[in-house]
């Protein structure tokens, strides 16, 4: 390759990674705010024993109907595709990026494809902390905006929480949560691309829908969502409690990350650390599947 081709291979590969995370999001932006509602209710009075104020996934939806509107379900979604399509376009490059870097290492070759799953498995992890450490801020203020209202705390928009954010919690406030993040979102991106990979590899290699990218992108994307989602919930619980710690300059309910952990082991043991799980789930299938099928659609129209 020469480097012309080099840098308009990087450029269509930010691009479709950018396009697939702004289209996912968006078709996703309802079941993403009743998980993150969901999941941390234990840090509002009401959100605890029989008081708990959501209880499942219809009934979530229908509160938030009820008190904030339609529109509500996509609070925060300009945030979530800001944050969206960088982080996707990282995430997307970063892995191709290092998968070549890894056949060129070890095979001295281009050829991806005949990459290990402990090699693929090494591309998607490191690509997950890029991402993790470039993007993160733009995630604290997407849950913040998410979950504001019901604690309370009302945002005008993106910039007036990343304004509040900053006045009253300072530049740490933009990373809160970012140690169970990096213990768990890494390794989520690893096992999420090795997965979807192999799945592809398998399909491709007994002729099953081996000419139709977006069916084998719904396929293989939704099982490796599943997977990866559910080994590594409990990371993201922690992180999503982080994130809203003393939330529009209320007392912090935990001070450290291991604390968060131990307050909730105690306070609801291990089906805490799984709470909003089925949610997660529920909304996992369409969201990695709808990303999986667009990028490797949006590649497909490129001619990557």
């Amino acid at each position: 390759m020469t480097e012309k081709q080099v840098d308009n291979l990087f450029f269509k590969q930010v691009l479709c990674g950018a396009g697939a995370g702004a289209f996912t999001k968006t078709t996703t932006a309802p079941l993403e705010r009743i998980k993150i509602l969901y999941q941390l209710q234990g840090m509002q009075a009401e959100g605890v024993g029989k008081n708990r104020k959501y209880r499942n996934i219809f009934q979530t939806a229908k509160v938030i109907l009820k008190e904030e509107g339609i529109r509500a379900f996509w609070k925060g979604n300009f945030a979530n595709v800001l944050r969206a399509s960088p982080v996707y376009a990282c995430k997307f490059t970063f892995n191709d990026q290092f998968k070549l870097a890894i056949a060129k290492s070890y095979n001295n070759s281009n050829n991806t494809s005949s990459l290990s799953v402990a090699q693929k498995m090494m591309a998607g992890t490191c690509s997950g902390f890029c991402t993790t450490f470039l993007t993160y801020p733009l995630e604290v203020v997407r849950t913040r905006l998410a979950l504001g209202p019901g604690m309370g705390v009302k945002y005008t928009g993106v910039f007036d929480c990343l304004k509040r954010t900053f006045v009253e919690e300072g530049l740490r406030g933009y990373y809160k949560g970012l140690g169970p993040t990096l213990l768990s979102g890494p390794f989520y991106v690893g096992m999420q691309m090795t997965f979807y990979s192999e799945g592809k590899k398998y399909l491709n290699a007994n002729n099953i829908l081996s000419n139709d990218v977006i069916l084998q992108g719904l396929i293989t994307g939704s099982i490796s969502g599943i997977v990866a989602q559910t080994i590594t919930y409990p990371g993201d619980t922690i992180r999503r409690q982080m994130q809203s710690n003393g939330m529009g300059g209320k007392d912090k309910l935990y001070r450290t990350s291991w604390h968060c952990l131990s307050s909730i082991w105690k306070r609801e043991g291990i089906t805490g650390m799984f709470r909003g799980l089925p949610i997660n789930v529920f909304r996992a299938i369409p969201g990695s599947a709808i990303q999986f099928a667009t990028y490797g659609k949006l590649k497909e129209m490129l001619e990557l």
